[in-house]
């Protein structure tokens, strides 16, 4: 698969519009943490969950701009994959980034089809959610395997049945509020609040998922910065409003804190009807929708590392009649329904997906300052030019992202270790193998994984091969 040819032949289309890329963002996201997050991190730190929500969001849109502004220079598969190994000429960088992400991708998918599944138990009680989970993580299997533009079809009538969903529950709710029960609004002091940034920043994890599927996002120029900052802007105001609501209409915060559904609770509060239901209802479709975003996501990692020859070439091969990965896309969806069947250490496999995102995000916005600062010949290949300013985004995401991962970092590492040893040992295979073959590397770096050869202009990089 060395040649252009063949790598022109498993490239994928730009058949996703805008809508489909925002809702990729914020669809895609929701699932991870609006219909439990906002209530139980409150048991740290009281209504100042709302303050946290805006501080998180802050940090959330600098990432969302670094990794927007790179994807218009880089905009292949795999996100973060294609942005660290285009700008440092060597694929080892970004699958070390990479690797960990790909399981943390798959056990998400296992955990988020669960959690539909216990939804749905609100309406079927008899339910197994296991195997309901199974059910939805094969139907949108079937979805994903027909291509991304029915993925993004999909997608997108989720993501406006969900939107109406939720404003069934905030917009009657504004009418309730009582500012009494905003106090006292600091119950934990600073150290409450630190320990309700990772959970709650854990909300805002899928804001870089539409780079995921920059090789498949129609103009990306225009389309990827309006999905990852125009989504992020959007996440931002609706946490920040449901987040007021729900504490606005409850009297005693504790009461969220402990809740299993605490939307539903505060729900209770002001709605006529059966709040249990509605809630459950934005529930289904919330894990549905990230489930879907996960899946679609997930499977273009291992197409990359592929792409470049550091895994087996069968990863990078797609349907001749889809267009899809359907070998990436069935390993994840084999892992992914095994893991809601065998749940024994799924909630580490949980906390290294949020270690690896956050070990993404701090990558990614360096390699930006690092283009910017020693690169400035890839400036004017970017959509847009922040200036300066940029340095401001690079500093608060590194930071941002640095000061949660001395926190996220506990009940990681045993598994992170172990599974990057792995992935090492994977890297090191191929590349012996492809410096047995004399692979040409610089050749698989003049090309973007998943785009056309005669789409990607090879000088861009203007810059020596490292591996």
């Amino acid at each position: 698969m060395s040649s252009t040819a063949s790598k022109s032949e498993n490239s994928l289309s730009r058949d996703m519009g805008p809508l489909g890329a925002i809702s990729t963002v914020v669809a895609g996201t929701l699932g991870a943490g609006l219909f439990v997050t906002l209530g139980t991190a409150s048991s740290t730190t009281g209504p100042s969950v709302i303050l946290v929500v805006a501080l998180s969001g802050v940090l959330a849109m600098t990432i969302a701009m670094n990794y927007s502004w790179v994807a218009t220079i880089f905009p292949g598969a795999a996100g973060s994959y294609s942005y660290i190994t285009r700008t440092f000429d060597s694929r080892l960088p970004g699958f070390v980034v990479t690797w960990s992400k790909w399981l943390g991708y798959m056990a998400a998918d296992a955990v988020l089809a669960i959690g539909f599944g216990s939804y749905l138990n609100v309406f079927y009680p008899g339910v197994d959610p296991a195997l309901a989970g199974f059910g939805l993580l094969t139907v949108l299997f079937l979805v994903n395997l027909v291509g991304v533009r029915q993925y993004s079809i999909s997608q997108n009538v989720i993501f406006g049945l969900l939107v109406v969903a939720i404003l069934v529950l905030v917009v009657p709710g504004s009418f309730s509020v009582s500012a009494d029960n905003y106090t006292p609004f600091f119950t934990g002091g600073f150290d409450g609040l630190l320990a309700a940034a990772v959970p709650l920043f854990y909300a805002y994890i899928g804001i870089a998922v539409a780079g995921q599927l920059g090789a498949e996002v129609k103009n990306p120029s225009r389309n990827l910065p309006l999905a990852m900052i125009g989504g992020t802007a959007f996440l931002i105001v609706l946490y920040m409003w449901t987040a007021a609501v729900i504490y606005g209409v409850v009297a005693d915060y504790t009461v969220l804190a402990d809740s299993a559904r605490p939307l539903a609770t505060a729900a209770g509060e002001f709605l006529p009807f059966n709040a249990t239901a509605v809630v459950a209802f934005g529930g289904l479709l919330a894990t549905a929708s990230s489930v879907h975003a996960v899946m679609a996501a997930g499977i273009k990692m291992p197409y990359s590392w592929a792409w470049d020859e550091v895994f087996p070439k069968r990863f990078a091969a797609v349907s001749e009649r889809f267009g899809t990965p359907h070998f990436s896309l069935l390993t994840l969806y084999v892992v992914a329904s095994a893991l809601t069947f065998w749940s024994t250490g799924l909630s580490q496999a949980i906390a290294i997906a949020t270690f690896s995102y956050l070990v993404a995000y701090l990558t990614v916005s360096l390699t930006v300052g690092y283009i910017y600062y020693a690169k400035p010949h890839l400036i004017k290949h970017a959509a847009f030019d922040p200036g300066a300013w940029i340095y401001v985004s690079v500093a608060v995401a590194s930071l941002g992202s640095f000061a949660l991962l001395t926190q996220a970092w506990r009940g990681s590492l045993r598994v992170y270790v172990p599974w990057l040893a792995v992935g090492l040992a994977v890297f090191a295979v191929y590349w012996y193998l492809g410096e047995q073959r004399g692979t040409d590397v610089r050749a698989i770096l003049d090309t973007l994984p998943g785009v056309p050869t005669d789409e990607y202009d090879p000088d861009i990089r203007e810059s020596p091969v490292q591996d």
